[in-house]
């Protein structure tokens, strides 16, 4: 039985995963509340799924557990109409009014602003650790924070409401009991406040970012309210998860490979392939958003998924499928490096494939080859910089959605 919510599977879930795996392209797995669901865990099983149209993103009515109605339930409700719960064509139409704000040109242009808050953020962060006083978390000084200003210079958010937002967007990312009683109920409600507010406001008030774009963009109907505030609560998650778990990682596996770190601080060209690599090793997306079969489909192998399961394609088992990637479980950035025969390392599906594939992928390695430069040049300068836990003990993200640590806590103070 698979309970994600265990600190034990959400630390290391990939030797699950193997053995799912070594039963076939895709296995029915009993769930902790009592349901059953298909885990998709081979690379070209999980690339077909996703890309084929009889696995359908529309929610089920009544999926997951009942909840009493609240305004915090019905703001869940109202911001869950985003764009991965939909198939074409409202999926189709949806995607194209917002990919003009995420092509390569308008995402370049963001790189002098990245560098400038980044900069920032490591600038507070180096001179908290000099102090020598206890530890830093750097998911919490670093790789959160980033992500949450970047998406919200795109989202076209005013700087003074970042700090509430950043705050709001912690909440509803938490487990419930790492909050106070009430606290993740209190976030939900004034995310969809805020936003509500934010569309009127940009209605009135155009500017140049992304969300003024889309609430005065009247191409193929344009957007209604609800559809905006989807999207912005869909942008503003998408827009910081990824890159959050990406930063997180990167940090925590170049401080346990001290060699890969070395020969990186020789030769900066070789951070495009730690990120590569950090996106394959450590999937900052687990799995994708649940599927479900609309038709009774066969995978191969033998292994046929019935109409109306339940699926889920696992882009980190996918990634480290040993057909694709030798010695999967090694992180090993030199399989992304230009080889001198021209072969290439498979692609990995950390960012998904098909009508799907995330939109955002280009804005989320940009940031990390960017924001990772800085902060390893800037810790380099700290005498005794080191992880102030084990990383076998460090807590991860529970569930199947996302993965990363929830806490990177580091020490310039001696070992005691």
């Amino acid at each position: 039985m698979l309970d994600p919510s265990d600190p034990a599977f959400a630390r290391d879930p990939y030797p699950y995963y193997a053995r799912l795996r070594a039963q076939g392209p895709a296995a029915r797995v009993a769930l902790v509340n009592g349901t059953h669901a298909w885990l998709v865990t081979g690379y070209d099983e999980t690339r077909a799924v996703l890309a084929d149209a009889r696995f359908s993103n529309v929610p089920p009515q009544g999926a997951g557990r009942p909840k009493p109605d609240s305004p915090a339930q019905r703001a869940r409700a109202c911001l869950a109409r985003h764009m991965l719960n939909s198939d074409a064509p409202d999926h189709t139409r949806l995607r194209r009014l917002v990919s003009a704000a995420f092509t390569p040109r308008r995402v370049d242009a963001l790189r002098p602003r990245i560098e400038k808050l980044a900069d920032g953020l490591v600038t507070e962060l180096t001179a908290r650790l000099a102090q020598g006083r206890g530890t830093v978390d750097l998911v919490d000084a670093f790789a959160f924070p980033l992500p949450v200003l970047v998406i919200g210079e795109v989202l076209g958010v005013p700087e003074p409401d970042r700090d509430s937002l950043r705050e709001w967007t912690y909440r509803v990312g938490s487990p419930a009991d790492a909050l106070p009683q009430g606290a993740v109920d209190e976030a939900w409600t004034r995310l969809h406040a805020y936003f509500t507010g934010l569309i009127e406001h940009k209605r009135r008030e155009p500017g140049e970012d992304l969300f003024s774009a889309l609430i005065h963009d009247a191409t193929e109907g344009g957007l209604d309210d609800g559809e905006l505030l989807a999207m912005a609560f869909l942008l503003l998650f998408a827009g910081y998860e990824t890159t959050m778990n990406l930063l997180a990682s990167a940090t925590l596996l170049m401080l346990t490979h001290p060699y890969e770190l070395a020969a990186t601080r020789r030769d900066p060209a070789r951070w495009d392939a730690v990120v590569e690599e950090t996106l394959r090793h450590a999937s900052p997306l687990e799995g994708t958003t649940w599927r479900r079969a609309t038709q009774q489909v066969e995978l191969g192998a033998g292994t046929v998924i019935p109409a109306g399961a339940s699926v889920l394609a696992v882009l980190a088992a996918a990634n480290r499928d040993p057909a694709h990637f030798p010695d999967p479980d090694a992180f090993v950035p030199d399989r992304y490096l230009p080889a001198a025969d021209g072969t290439r390392a498979a692609p990995h599906a950390a960012f998904g494939h098909g009508p799907h594939f995330c939109i955002g992928s280009r804005l989320a390695r940009l940031e990390a080859v960017v924001a990772l430069p800085l902060l390893f040049n800037s810790l380099g300068t700290l005498p005794g910089l080191r992880l102030a836990e084990e990383p076998t003990s460090l807590p991860y993200r529970p569930g199947l959605l996302v993965r990363g640590p929830r806490r990177l806590p580091l020490t310039t103070a001696p070992a005691s």
